[in-house]
């Protein structure tokens, strides 16, 4: 008998796992957003904090969430010099409108820019526990569609603020770069 329990206990430890280890590691590389950083507009090296940034996409009502722990108003506006925003992974362009001081009680201070970003989407397979990952490539060839288009319309009711832009990197791989630089 103890015979039996030692084969069976040499068996146990000498037999490899049959379960795969299926956790996606934090650190892996996941469908990447857009990195923007503000920049002033009359002095270019100088970084610029927005102040109460709402970024909106079409179609939706409340935009993109940049403070979880806020409330129903601050949680959608950002306040700082960078700022990520996502692609479509099901379109090749997806439009925002970029409202600075959104929640203003003073009308004539909120200045709203539309931006509508076009790119070409690459899909790769990262890992089974991962899954998929899609890379985003800004249109650079002069035959396509601009990669972004502006739209700060002076004759709007509310003003602009955007001033100029610049894309930094063409390629959507990692959120660890700057891919474009807006001014104002």
């Amino acid at each position: 008998m103890k015979k039996i329990f030692a084969l069976l206990l040499l068996l146990a430890f000498t037999l490899p796992g049959c379960e795969k280890d299926d956790i996606c590691d934090a650190d892996t590389n996941t469908t990447p957003r857009l990195v923007i950083e503000f920049y002033d507009y009359s002095d270019p090296d100088l970084l610029k904090s927005v102040t109460n940034l709402k970024v909106i996409a079409d179609g939706q009502e409340n935009g993109i969430v940049f403070n979880e722990a806020g409330n129903d108003v601050t949680r959608y506006l950002a306040n700082a010099n960078k700022i990520t925003v996502p692609f479509d992974t099901s379109a090749d362009a997806i439009t925002y409108q970029f409202i600075l001081n959104a929640n203003s009680g003073d009308p004539g201070q909120i200045y709203t820019d539309t931006l509508q970003f076009n790119y070409a989407r690459q899909t790769i397979y990262i890992s089974r526990a991962c899954g998929y990952s899609v890379l985003f490539n800004l249109n650079s060839d002069n035959s396509l569609p601009n990669p972004f288009v502006l739209n700060n319309d002076p004759d709007a009711l509310q003003g602009t603020w955007i001033q100029n832009i610049t894309v930094e990197n063409y390629n959507l791989i990692s959120e660890n770069e700057t891919h474009l630089k807006i001014y104002w």
